[in-house]
């Protein structure tokens, strides 16, 4: 089986955009061919709709989410491989602690490889019309209800930065570590600086899924998920 080129799956994508409002990828981990795949969907998605200047910003976004996911993911397994069941407080920290200290590039591509084999995948949706974009990072494992509390947590708080400096500064402040939420500070930084309600910004927490939502208004005429589903109750 002759395996699809860089070239050949960017064309497809690009094919897919031009013809449609929907596009799906799939990945298991994070690599280089995965980025560009990711950035070149990004970019076709933004000029078809006349939306260049958000190519950075929504890649940035987009590559922390998938990070985030293949993550959530490794971990599940690792978690398994230990006999540790991550929704006990007492085995998620030992797991957790365990996880962060043996971690590196060659352990995230080991488990990459792992996750195909075992099932587990992020999605990457992204639905489009002239309106807006909504954007769903979905991974097929929940996450424990610890990590859950230190996810809104952080999501809260973000709300309250304007700048990176703001976010460091409060870190250093806090004594906590310079890498705890930086990924959620940094969206809700690149949507206020684009000038998107970072309420557009959402997390939703299933019992075998977590979803990282992103909505994109390009007109006043776009209307949220949000919005929908409090129209229809």
């Amino acid at each position: 089986m002759v395996t699809p080129s860089l070239q050949d799956i960017n064309e497809n994508i690009g094919v897919t955009v031009q013809n449609g409002q929907y596009l799906t990828l799939k990945t298991h981990r994070m690599t280089g061919v995965v980025e560009k795949h990711i950035q070149h969907a990004v970019e076709s998605i933004l000029d078809k709709n006349k939306q260049p200047g958000l190519v950075t910003t929504l890649y940035t976004i987009l590559k922390e989410l998938v990070i985030n996911g293949c993550k959530a993911n490794q971990k599940r397994i690792f978690f398994d491989e230990r006999g540790l069941d991550i929704s006990n407080p007492a085995d998620y920290q030992r797991g957790i602690d365990d996880y962060t200290k043996s971690f590196s590039e060659a352990m995230a591509l080991e488990y990459g490889h792992k996750a195909r084999e075992k099932g587990f995948y992020v999605l990457i949706d992204f639905q489009f019309d002239p309106s807006g974009l909504t954007l769903e990072v979905v991974n097929n494992t929940s996450i424990a209800k610890e990590e859950e509390t230190m996810v809104r947590e952080k999501l809260k708080k973000a709300m309250g930065y304007n700048d990176i400096a703001e976010f460091y500064m409060d870190q250093a402040m806090s004594g906590e570590s310079e890498g705890a939420g930086l990924g959620i500070a940094l969206i809700i930084i690149l949507l206020k600086g684009e000038e998107i309600d970072p309420n557009l910004f959402r997390i939703l927490i299933e019992e075998d899924r977590t979803i990282a939502r992103l909505e994109i208004p390009f007109t006043d005429d776009f209307i949220s998920k949000r919005e929908k589903s409090e129209a229809d109750s």
